[in-house]
């Protein structure tokens, strides 16, 4: 049997919390897209205080930006994305250490996140049995909202796309996992696919480690974007995006792993995401203790993982994550995929970690 993931009471025994190990100054990055004629627009940057503190001892700025020689009142937008077809790359064989996390000495590293916040609830706790209700929380509620930006809690993220706002991961240092049904395939010409970005850590409009954007979408079968997950689409909703700044390098990321059957009955399986139920996309929620089953009637290399996380939309593209003994963080095997009124879906498998393989190779 492959090693499960370790158990939430053993964690304090392979892995070690810590405070960070450096300063936390950096580099963030923001990208403004604005028409233009023939010359190029001239910029002046300004940084002005303001009356309001950040998280300690922190003051917030704002860097105010003055763009003269702009088109007034003309559009203009992200630039899409090349992509990769994936399908003929599966199955090689690569240097495990390739696939780890990552920790950055600037961020501390705890186990689980501290900085909780109480969620506004909008699903009654009481429901009434004669009516029907769109949600697909069984049980008890337990996704816990957080804001930390310790590691490995700052490495995710939410996405963005023309289909609308969800969640994402980093798995390298301008590398995200996300899922494939948020990818939008219907590009402009030129391209795989549609502007995609990416801001980790993202908590009611603040970016902590700023935001990006994607250029490169790996797949190895696109979604048709009709807002199902129709015959085997469940096997294949996870794409890798390479984004346009090592961001990672700030945030630190999650490595991957493949998932085996082997682990079908394993309680130890982590989730996070952005729900718009409780938090309108606008703040994470985690869950813990999750156990997911992989359909016995789908290969390893690909297939659906059905458990019964408490998951909304918005949340998709959030991967299912654990702990082994011997890694530096945790690695992601899945991503959130679908839900209806019985069980809720995630898609993973050996085909995930090639995409990984592949746009790291590809775009170091």
């Amino acid at each position: 049997m492959a090693e499960a993931p370790l158990s939430d009471d053993s964690l304090g025994k392979f892995f070690e919390e810590r405070p960070p190990l450096a300063n936390d100054y950096g580099t963030t990055f923001r990208s403004l897209f604005v028409a233009g004629g023939k010359e190029e627009p001239r910029v002046e940057a300004r940084v002005v205080p303001v009356d309001r503190r950040g998280d300690g001892e922190a003051i917030t700025y704002e860097i105010r930006l003055e763009i003269q020689g702009a088109r007034l009142g003309v559009r203009t937008g992200l630039p899409g994305l090349h992509g990769v077809d994936v399908s003929d790359r599966i199955g090689r064989d690569v240097d495990d250490r390739r696939l780890q996390a990552y920790i950055p000495d600037h961020l501390g590293f705890d186990l689980t996140p501290k900085q909780l916040v109480k969620a506004h609830q909008r699903i009654p706790q009481r429901m009434d049995p004669e009516l029907r209700y769109n949600t697909t929380i069984f049980g008890d509620e337990d996704r816990q909202v957080f804001r930390d930006t310790s590691y490995p809690w700052g490495a995710f993220g939410r996405c963005e796309t023309n289909l609308g706002p969800f969640s994402g991961v980093m798995v390298g240092p301008r590398h995200i996992l996300t899922c494939n049904h948020g990818v939008d395939w219907t590009p402009p010409p030129g391209y795989e696919a549609d502007w995609l970005t990416f801001t980790p850590s993202y908590y009611s409009g603040d970016a902590p480690f700023g935001s990006t954007y994607a250029t490169h979408v790996y797949w190895v079968q696109k979604d048709n974007n009709d807002g199902f997950s129709n015959g085997d689409e469940g096997m294949y909703d996870y794409a890798v995006l390479v984004l346009k700044d090592r961001i990672g390098e700030s945030t630190g990321w999650l490595g991957t792993r493949r998932y085996t059957d082997a682990w079908d009955t394993n309680p130890n399986w982590w989730h996070i995401g952005y729900p718009q139920d409780l938090t309108s996309v606008e703040r994470p929620t985690f869950q813990r203790g999750i156990t997911m089953n992989g359909d016995d009637d789908q290969e390893d290399r690909h297939q659906a993982l059905y458990h019964q996380a408490d998951v909304f939309p918005g949340q998709s593209g959030g991967p299912m994550f654990g702990f082994w003994e011997g890694d530096v963080g945790p690695r992601a095997v899945a991503v959130q995929s679908w839900q209806n009124t019985d069980t809720n879906g995630a898609s993973g498998g050996g085909d995930l970690v090639d995409l990984v393989i592949a746009a790291q190779a590809d775009h170091p």
